[in-house]
Formats: structure tokens, C-alpha cells, sequence
């Protein structure tokens, strides 16, 4: 056999190959839950409630049309405890994660906003549901200092940054389904961000132990205890 026939007959296979390795991994199922982030995030809790008369996120208008357009559902508060310390709390909700939450992770939204980004760091946060792993960074804008916590549920997993949510979309890939997905982001304004995360820590756990048992998976799918 001549070699430019093996040479086109390889390419040929290896051409249909990835043509089914691809059709394979394209998910033909989507799961079709329902959530109300307003309902599911109580106004009240622990020594926190809700602060109406402020923002929990400033972005520019084309980034918070395109935040608007591509998730399901968004949740803007800040919260105030007895002690006038304040934690903004934003959550965003993709039907399909395939597509939607990688485009804007707080990296991304607070440098298109004119941020500066550092000190991004992945750590975990011991809850009495089990440990949640996070993504740690501080954005800075003039004299704005605003250290962040974030994590993103893909399905089932909590994943942070973008390689980990590639692994999980991989994976589900691999299953043909399309898993729902969660951005949850909590930030504080301070010079201190030791204090801050501090901060986070306690309106996390409270949090959590106000949402309703079987509501948790929404905001931190299934967790090692």
C-alpha cells in the first residue's frame, strides 16, 4: 500500500474518532430543578439582616447587561450585624453550566470593572456540614480594598477557578448530562483582609445554618463531611 494512501486513511480514522469522541461528550440531558435565590436566602439571620439601601456589587453597564443575560437567576445583598459589620453577598444561577458560569468568575468581572487582582488563593472553609473548598483574592480600586470568597457548584461538586471547572464539565460531559451551576461570592470593604475573611466565615456558617437542610445542595452541592 502506498504511503499517502495509509498516511489519508489514518487521518481519516483518527478524523471519525474524534467526531464520535466529540458527539459522546456533548450532553443530551439537562436537569430542570427549580430554584428562587430570593426565597432561598433568608433576609434575616443569626445576628444579620439585610442592609437595603446598598449595592453588593458595582460593575459597568455593559458587564452587568452581560452578567443579567447569561445567568438564569441573580442575588445582590448586604447584609449588617449588630456589631455594623457588612458582608455583600452576590449568587448567580446557570440552568446550564456547560455554557454559562465560566464566562464571568469574580477574576474576570472585577478586572473588566478596572480592578486590580492579587493574593488569589485556594483554600477551605470547616462548616458543621462539612468543609467547602474556596477561592480567596483581593480587588483593589483606589482606595477601595475588597477582599473576596468565592466558589462555583458545577452539579454536584464545588470547584474553584478555572481548571477545576473544566475537570468537573469534563466529567459530566463524559455522562451526556448538563449540570446546573452556582456562583456564591461574599466580600467585605476593609484594609484588613485577615479580619475580613473572619468576617465571611461567621456570615457563612450562619447562613448555612438558616438555609433549610435539603436547600443547602443549591449553594454547596454534596459535601464531604
Amino acid at each position: 500500500m502506498k504511503k499517502p494512501l495509509i498516511v489519508n486513511i489514518a487521518l481519516g480514522v483518527f478524523m471519525t474518532l474524534s467526531s464520535a469522541l466529540a458527539w459522546f461528550m456533548t450532553p443530551s440531558t439537562q436537569e430542570q430543578e427549580k430554584i428562587n435565590l430570593e426565597t432561598l436566602i433568608p433576609g434575616k439571620f443569626g445576628n444579620w439582616k439585610i442592609e437595603p439601601a446598598t449595592l453588593a456589587l458595582i460593575v459597568d453597564p455593559y458587564t452587568q447587561k452581560t452578567i443579567e443575560k447569561i445567568y438564569s437567576q441573580t442575588l445582590s445583598r448586604t447584609y449588617i450585624n449588630n456589631k455594623g459589620e457588612r458582608v455583600m453577598l452576590s449568587i448567580a444561577y446557570g440552568r446550564n453550566q456547560i455554557t454559562d458560569l465560566h464566562v464571568h468568575r469574580p477574576e474576570q468581572c472585577y478586572l473588566a470593572s478596572g480592578f486590580d487582582i492579587s493574593e488569589v488563593t485556594k483554600t477551605f472553609i470547616d462548616t458543621s456540614i462539612g468543609r467547602i473548598p474556596v477561592m480567596r483574592l483581593v480587588a483593589k480600586q483606589g482606595i477601595r480594598n475588597e477582599p473576596i470568597t468565592y466558589w462555583i457548584r458545577i452539579g454536584n461538586s464545588i470547584t474553584r477557578g478555572w481548571i477545576e471547572q473544566k475537570i468537573a464539565a469534563i466529567a459530566y460531559g463524559m455522562t451526556r448530562e448538563v449540570p446546573d451551576g452556582l456562583l456564591f461570592r461574599i466580600s467585605t470593604i476593609s484594609n484588613d483582609e485577615q479580619d475580613s475573611y473572619r468576617i465571611q466565615n461567621a456570615f457563612l456558617l450562619d447562613l448555612l445554618q438558616a438555609v433549610r437542610g435539603d436547600d443547602r445542595f443549591w449553594l454547596v452541592g454534596k459535601l464531604t463531611p
